[in-house]
């Protein structure tokens, strides 16, 4: 297992090993995995995990596509980006270019469940191209709770290599709420594992401009 006081030791050299930059910079995690065998599709894992204390500055970038009442409870809710109805998603079939553009503005398309068929056939390439994946919305959904959830979550993915990585949070972030978004995201992708903490090769963390920073690791 790795202890808190472990990633706070981490997150402290990777800031040293980070020259100082004109922004905000992001810390993120890398975990390098052992003894997977991923040419069988269980082994394969895909999670989204909403962070517990949330991406700082930089919180993701949610679009909504709906029809009805959903578009307006969408363009309501200051956690959606950008809300799509049906004629701007159908002048996408067929624009490869413009939908590989849109694919990688968002971070998250919540999808209305009526829409979802039409979203696979303007989108479906293009978002799977960059690991995406349109997200169903049910009817009668708490949109804004629904965008503000994923506002605050990453994905994980584990397919042609035994590597995860993703974002944490920022560096302006209080370092015990990027030890929770750590810790976070380490639990849920060791549950993925079949041996758990066995199947973790290394752990490092590392700011978006920086060096990466091995974390001491405990099986």
């Amino acid at each position: 297992m790795l202890a808190s006081q472990k990633i706070v030791e981490g997150l402290t050299e990777a800031v040293k090993a980070s020259s100082r930059r004109g922004f905000v910079q992001s810390v993120e995690l890398m975990v390098n995995l052992k003894d997977i065998d991923l040419k069988r599709p269980e082994s394969r894992i895909t999670e989204t995990i909403e962070l517990p204390r949330g991406l700082g500055s930089k919180p993701r970038r949610v679009a909504v596509v709906a029809t009805g009442a959903l578009v307006v409870e969408a363009r309501k809710s200051s956690n959606v980006d950008k809300v799509f109805e049906r004629e701007e998603i159908e002048l996408l079939i067929g624009n490869k270019k413009a939908a590989k553009k849109l694919a990688r503005e968002y971070d998250y398309f919540l999808v209305d469940t009526s829409l979802i068929s039409l979203v696979a056939r303007a989108l479906g390439s293009a978002l799977g191209f960059v690991g995406k994946a349109p997200v169903p919305v049910p009817a009668g959904s708490d949109i804004d709770s629904l965008a503000s959830r994923y506002k605050r979550s990453v994905t994980i993915r584990v397919r042609k290599n035994p590597q995860a990585g993703c974002v944490i949070g920022t560096q302006d972030m209080p370092i015990e709420h990027l030890v929770d978004n750590a810790q976070a995201v380490l639990n849920r992708l060791v549950e993925r594992l079949p041996k758990k903490w066995v199947n973790v090769d290394s752990v490092y963390m590392k700011l978006s401009m920086g060096e990466p920073v091995r974390l001491s690791i405990k099986v």
